[in-house]
């Protein structure tokens, strides 16, 4: 089967499709035949060797951590799916792959596509979307009256947290540029801030949730705008966020907090929800097929790409 594989790391230069195995399907596992995969932040930091120490040999590395398609093979343990049936999902850890013609993953870990959605905007909600719930909900432990700022609100997981902070009835700010903000209060935003015209944490305003989802506002910058048991949430894999996380963990009041995303069925069936209930919806910059793999990674790598960039796999 044709995959994305790197042969070193470093630029886009290493990045190539080659024909490797097609994988087969354990018991527990479903075997996907892609149909798109959506690019991540993760997939070019793999790339550069920035976590060579997790994901080992580059020779080995697959990327790719969010896929929709359609089940190819069912193993034998596996219910309630059929072949045929359109899925979408993500992958944890180190190892990605849905890069790739076929992919092989556990049944617990995807869920049936939403039927509203074609198998390119199903493929940028996973990672993305379930980033945004779960750090809201699990971390923050967000609820209804909530004053909730998203700092990075225009990328993916930004623009999904602004509709699942209005979906649980809170009061979102966002942060991004300027002619961004339209788009953003279509989304649902009560408030919109451009990050070059003024600094948030000079604001008289005070949060339960600051959401650092661009991962440049560290937590001793925004603890004065937090209210009293405010929570300050990153998604990056930082030294100064593992500190503020370890330093607050039985604080009784402000908190730092680490989203680390799991790919569960559970969470994927609320997104389905209330994606087919028009409540959610996906924000896709750009779409490339599979070959153009070095334009993705360079678009994603501008670091100003509105919502997700998605591959296509032929």
């Amino acid at each position: 089967m044709k995959a994305v594989i790197i042969n070193d790391y470093g630029g886009r230069e290493v990045l190539a499709i080659a024909d490797i195995p097609r994988p087969s399907p354990w018991n527990d596992e479903i075997l996907v035949r892609v149909h798109a995969a959506g690019i991540n932040p993760k997939d070019t930091f793999i790339r550069k060797g920035y976590f060579k120490q997790f994901t080992g040999d580059p020779e080995s590395v697959r990327l790719g951590f969010d896929y929709a398609g359609e089940v190819a093979e069912i193993g034998g343990e596996v219910e309630n799916l059929h072949v045929g049936d359109p899925v979408y999902g993500g992958l944890e850890g180190w190892q990605g792959g849905a890069c790739a013609e076929f992919l092989s993953v556990k049944s617990a870990t995807l869920a049936k596509k939403p039927k509203r959605l074609s198998f390119e905007e199903a493929a940028s909600m996973p990672i993305a979307a379930l980033t945004a719930l779960q750090g809201l909900r699990d971390e923050g432990a967000i609820q209804a009256g909530y004053s909730v700022c998203i700092n990075g609100a225009s990328g993916g997981v930004g623009a999904f947290a602004i509709q699942i902070a209005k979906l649980y009835g809170a009061h979102a700010t966002a942060i991004s540029r300027r002619e961004n903000h339209d788009l953003l209060a279509g989304f649902g935003a009560d408030q919109c801030l451009d990050y070059r015209e003024v600094d948030v944490a000079q604001l008289n305003q005070r949060y339960d949730i600051f959401f650092d989802v661009f991962g440049n506002r560290p937590f001793e910058e925004i603890t004065p705008i937090l209210k009293q048991k405010g929570i300050w949430i990153s998604t990056v894999l930082k030294r100064h966020v593992y500190d503020s996380v370890a330093s607050t963990k039985h604080s009784d009041g402000k908190k730092a907090r680490l989203v680390m995303v799991k790919s569960k069925r559970e969470d994927l069936d609320i997104l389905s929800r209330w994606s087919e209930a028009s409540k959610l919806k996906p924000l896709i910059h750009a779409i490339y097929p599979m070959d153009q793999i070095g334009d993705a990674h360079a678009q994603q790598e501008t670091k100003h790409t509105k919502g997700k960039v998605v591959l296509t796999i032929p």
